[in-house]
């Protein structure tokens, strides 16, 4: 008996050491199986600028909306002559062709096809001469097309004839500063160019910038390791300054020795003068990879690591798995059963490079179900699989029984991540009838996913007037043409029953958002409506009501001889001032209030925390209530499985209109009908206004020292120096945009001189002038009376325009190619 006792003992000791080891080894070697995820197969594009490689550029599927991709901006000099490296992989180039177009796609100016390609080292090369006559100072979009065994991947950046760039010189710094900052004693030569302003805070490596410590650029207590090299990507350059973002990747080992990557994203915006470069702004945004691995669990919450405190997640209504999203990545966490899953990620666990951990995409949670399955949307630049090199949105179904991501629907677009994102980030919900809602193109679509089918339910929706519940199942907005022009529609997305609230006689509706799942909307009359000297709109709301999709009010809010201005609406309270009318132009604030939101905290309600540690510095923790069960759970992978149905296709042509696209810091900023407010916010961003055309409207940084118009090249009509917007825009119809800047400062102005442009500003109540020139000293003024010109102190012209309001009228020429 002793003996068969001791025998089981032995196979029980057995079966218990092979259990854990088994347990171990899924836990710390989990394998990457999405076999059916194709490795990325697109080569690189590289513009070789003197011995430095910039612009990187990344090979799309079809053909893009050259107006609605700006992803770098190369300069050409006098011999516009340039010369692309491309980094093949393990792809077969078998040619290379480019084509220059206007700007706006509208037009092709140039196009060539070349087969023989340079090889050397681990780069084919390739020269270009562009033979076309470019005009100085104006974007085109080039197309560059590789044709390889799998297709053909088309690359755009956009060229720019300027003088005396010295983008080379911009890259170089670029990659000497950011290698110096990896190296501690390196990086104190690096002292000079910040501008640290101690604030005690602690060391928040998603958010170091130009005025931060020595210390903190060079990454504190982090010690991290390059593991992706960055190239200079240029956005924007002119004669003075210019703007560069890099990003790359490094590792850092924690105190286990265990290695955690980051994802770092720079931006610079430098100046050259006297044979050196000056930094004017530095921003460094450094994001961890969440890796399900390492030690991030604790009895609250999980620690997601060192990135922004926005993160999209969602719970279920159980509280036993919660959702979350991390540079592209999406995750699933079930403390209760001991289960982290990555549910969708471009990236390989081994031998990745750049192409397929970019993130040029994003992921919005829809649903989490009780049982742990998940709906998501996946939106942006397709890194690889079956979609590769096409920018779209992809609808997901994530299994968590067969751990399997189920693709259910694909559709293609034309235009660049940073435009879709404006779209996207206003809507995109599936609901449980696997019906998809998106707004793209200033249409709203209802998308039957079972059918392949679409619809437009509404059309030329402005995203201005436009609102959205927190998880998207509500939406609402103000009818802009037809019958019901003036009403707010809403619409339910579960049931897509849709209710009208008409205005009574004589009165305004506005659209102010949503609490919890009930509408926000403001009323007012129609003298609530003003317009100041300068011909801008405000708004102030008599009545603000809150009321739910049945029509019955929660909440109406009103102050007797104040207006609602300036709103505010966030998750817990709406914000607004109550303002008083100043005559029948402005609104002044006279005081702060606020709506609180009533509704309790639900069960599986989920906190955002901020936590320090002396090595990572800031780390972003989600707390929530369900307690974990162990220190080290499982590690998943799910597999993701394509779809054999066809991509929908939807019209998302941008369609033709008077716009001003601010970009600055990097990227698109925003899209703007007012050129006015397009100029102040790129004014504050340090960055650029372009219209529909391309054409630069202001740059910041780019006025020369000194400008003179000769007066007999302006049009008559600017010359009788009349501020009226409609007789000048009847006039110049042929000629060019009109633009009013009312409401800049002069000093902005004084750009448009700069390029030539003059410049109609109001004296007095009657009286004007056309600005025409400026020195260090003056500026130079025609006056439409006397008919001559007369130079006036720039401090004393000040005075007069803003004492007139800072009204200014200028415009933009047509181009004709």
């Amino acid at each position: 008996m002793k003996r068969i006792l001791k025998k089981a003992g032995i196979l029980l000791l057995v079966f218990l050491l092979g259990t854990a080891g088994t347990a171990l080894l899924l836990n710390s070697e989990s394998t990457d199986n999405r076999s059916d995820f194709n490795d990325a197969v697109f080569p690189e594009v590289m513009v070789d600028m003197n011995d430095t490689l910039i612009n990187r550029m990344y090979g799309y599927a079809q053909p893009m909306q050259a107006d609605f991709t700006r992803d770098s901006v190369t300069p050409l000099d006098t011999s516009k002559k340039l010369t692309f490296k491309v980094n093949p992989y393990d792809s077969e180039v078998k040619s290379f062709s480019y084509e220059i177009r206007t700007s706006d796609g509208s037009k092709v100016l140039e196009n060539k096809k070349i087969k023989n390609l340079v090889k050397e080292d681990q780069y084919l090369s390739v020269d270009v001469e562009i033979g076309s006559d470019l005009r100085m100072n104006q974007e085109y979009s080039m197309q560059i097309a590789l044709e390889l065994d799998e297709g053909t991947a088309y690359y755009y950046t956009r060229v720019v004839s300027r003088s005396q760039v010295h983008a080379s010189d911009y890259a170089a710094f670029v990659k000497y500063f950011y290698e110096a900052c990896l190296d501690k004693e390196s990086a104190d030569a690096l002292g000079s160019y910040l501008e640290p302003q101690t604030t005690g805070a602690a060391t928040n490596y998603s958010g170091i910038n130009i005025n931060s410590s020595l210390s903190e650029i060079s990454w504190g207590n982090l010690a991290p390791q390059l593991c992706q090299e960055g190239i200079p990507v240029i956005k924007e350059i002119n004669e003075t300054t210019a703007s560069v973002v890099l990003e790359y990747q490094l590792t850092s080992q924690n105190e286990d020795e265990e290695t955690e990557l980051y994802d770092v994203k720079e931006f610079y915006r430098m100046k050259y003068q006297d044979t050196r470069i000056y930094l004017l702004d530095f921003q460094r945004s450094a994001n961890q990879v969440f890796d399900g691995t390492l030690p991030v669990y604790e009895d609250d919450g999980i620690i997601l690591g060192v990135r922004d405190k926005n993160v999209e997640y969602m719970m279920n209504d159980a509280a036993t798995v919660i959702a979350f999203v991390q540079e592209g990545d999406l995750w699933s966490y079930s403390p209760g059963n001991e289960k982290v899953n990555q549910v969708f990620s471009f990236r390989k666990l081994k031998d990745g490079d750049f192409r397929d951990s970019r993130t040029q995409h994003d992921i919005k949670i829809v649903r989490v179900t009780d049982e742990g399955d998940i709906d998501f949307v996946l939106y942006g630049y397709m890194n690889r699989g079956s979609h590769e090199g096409y920018e779209g949105i992809a609808v997901y179904h994530y299994n968590r029984d067969k751990n399997v991501v189920e693709e259910r629907a694909f559709i293609p677009v034309s235009e660049s991540f940073e435009f879709l994102k404006k779209d996207l980030e206003k809507l995109s919900y599936v609901n449980e009838k696997n019906e998809l809602f998106l707004i793209l193109a200033k249409n709203l679509y209802r998308i039957n996913i079972e059918e392949n089918s679409s619809e437009i339910l509404e059309k030329g929706i402005k995203n201005a007037n436009f609102v959205s519940s927190d998880n998207n199942d509500h939406a609402a907005w103000l009818v802009s043409e037809g019958d019901e022009k003036g009403n707010i529609k809403e619409i339910d997305f579960d049931t897509c029953k849709t209710r009208l609230i008409a205005p009574q006689k004589g009165q305004r509706l506005r659209t102010v958002g949503f609490m919890n799942e009930d509408l926000i909307y403001g009323m007012l009359n129609k003298e609530d409506i003003l317009t100041d000297e300068e011909g801008h709109k405000s708004v102030g709301i008599r009545i603000l009501r809150i009321e739910d999709f049945e029509g019955n009010v929660k909440k109406e809010y009103r102050k007797d001889g104040l207006y609602i201005t300036d709103i505010s609406v966030g998750n817990t309270l709406i914000e607004f001032e109550l303002s008083a009318k100043s005559g029948e132009t402005s609104y002044v604030a006279q005081k702060k209030d606020t709506i609180m939101n009533n509704k309790k905290a639900a069960a599986n309600t989920v906190k955002i925390e901020l936590i320090s540690a002396s090595r990572t510095g800031v780390r972003v923790k989600l707390v929530f209530n369900t307690t974990k069960q162990t220190d080290s759970p499982l590690t998943m992978y799910a597999k993701v499985s394509s779809s054999d149905r066809k991509d929908i296709v939807l019209d998302t042509q941008i369609p033709q209109e008077i716009a001003y696209y601010v970009y600055g810091q990097g990227g698109l900023d925003g899209i703007y009908t007012d050129p006015a407010k397009a100029v102040l916010r790129a004014d504050t961003l340090g960055g650029v206004v372009l219209n529909r055309t391309q054409q630069y409207v202001w740059e910041r940084g780019n006025k020369k020292t000194k400008m003179q118009i000769d007066t007999e090249e302006i049009p008559e009509i600017v010359l009788q120096g009349t501020y009226d917007i409609k007789t000048l825009k009847k006039s110049l119809k042929k000629t060019g945009t009109v633009i009013d800047l009312s409401g800049c400062s002069l000093d902005s102005v004084l750009y448009e001189i700069s390029a030539q442009r003059p410049v109609i500003a109001k004296t007095g109540a009657d009286t004007s002038v056309v600005i025409v020139g400026y020195d260090e000293y003056n500026t130079w003024l025609y006056d439409p009376v006397k008919k001559e010109t007369y130079p006036y102190g720039m401090n004393d012209s000040t005075d007069l325009f803003q004492k007139a309001g800072n009204v200014f009228i200028t415009y933009i020429e047509t181009v004709n190619y």
